[in-house]
């Protein structure tokens, strides 16, 4: 637990200390996958290939082993490989978002169909306006009222260390289970915008993402994101969901605006940095002040910078299919 928090931290020097000791006494795929991210993280490539080369033989790939080497062989440009290891991942666990989120890049490098099939970022990213809570006048009313109470629940300073935002404060928790009528109204509003978007989907029964939809969902996972100028989310996927959102609730002029630059909106099918390929983003979608936006939780998300005083204030949750 203290390697991977010094990994999210990038402190790679110190986590490759206590992985020295580690190894030594009780040597296991977690620690070697773990030993090759530190050593990435130094710049160091071929110490890592290394690291894999010694410990996959000896080791096996056991769940997660798979998807981490799969995730170096990208990196080293060697994608059509990667494609071998992230699929045995998914052949460990159909449903293991990280897995399939490393498959949509190694088939978008090697000019795989499967990519399309996968993500159809057309189809599969959803969005729609929530309905008025019952005891509101209008849209406009409650949102105003959600926006005010959502700012008293950021109260942290910095962002989290293992999140993706960068420039602004998450709420820490349940944001669902507080015992607030606001939230609480939130919540079912969310509920019913989501049935009513998923009930839209396609079938398919080989599909990692459409296989699943029951029609209704419970969420996993909730919280407030306020962003601040500059702020941004870093591309990234959500680990523990089926489906995951971005729920608007405040947002600065320029974001509204910008249809040139797209200041503040979400793009999706863009690697992180750290994957170390130049790839541009397949969807890009304008944010709107009560609309959610959907989309499975493997696909890589995040939010382009924008430059204004005022803030950019959103509602995100994970859910599984009920």
């Amino acid at each position: 637990g203290l390697v991977n928090m010094l990994l999210e931290a990038k402190r790679p020097e110190e986590a490759l200390e206590h992985l020295r000791v580690l190894r030594a006494g009780r040597d296991s795929a977690a620690l070697a996958a773990a030993h090759a991210a530190a050593l990435e993280q130094m710049g160091d490539f071929a110490g890592a290939s290394a690291v894999f080369a010694e410990a996959l033989p000896r080791l096996g790939a056991p769940h997660g082993m798979g998807v981490a080497y799969a995730q170096h062989l990208i990196r080293v440009g060697r994608p059509d490989e990667a494609v071998r290891y992230a699929l045995l991942d998914t052949e460990h666990d159909r449903e293991d978002q990280q897995a399939w989120s490393t498959l949509s890049i190694a088939w978008r490098l090697t000019e795989d169909p499967r990519e399309h099939w996968l993500c159809d970022y057309e189809r599969l990213v959803l969005s729609g306006e929530i309905p008025p809570p019952e005891g509101y006048a209008d849209l406009s009313a409650f949102i105003e009222a959600l926006s005010a109470t959502l700012t008293q629940l950021h109260t942290a300073q910095h962002e989290p260390i293992n999140q993706s935002l960068r420039g602004g404060t998450q709420t820490s928790g349940g944001l669902f289970g507080r015992k607030h009528e606001v939230i609480t109204a939130a919540r079912d509003a969310l509920h019913a915008c989501v049935r009513r978007l998923i009930a839209t989907l396609p079938q398919d029964p080989n599909h990692p993402f459409l296989s699943r939809n029951s029609g209704d969902v419970r969420f996993t996972g909730s919280w407030s994101v306020r962003l601040k100028s500059a702020g941004k989310h870093v591309n990234h996927f959500h680990p523990k969901g089926w489906l995951s959102s971005a729920f608007y609730v405040s947002l600065p002029p320029s974001v509204a605006g910008d249809e040139a630059g797209h200041s503040g909106w979400i793009q999706f099918g863009q690697p992180p940095e750290d994957l170390g390929v130049e790839l541009s983003p397949r969807r890009v979608v304008r944010p709107e002040v009560g609309k959610l936006v959907l989309f499975p939780s493997y696909m890589w998300h995040g939010t382009v910078p924008f430059h204004d005083s005022a803030p950019r204030m959103t509602i995100a949750f994970d859910a599984a299919p009920k």
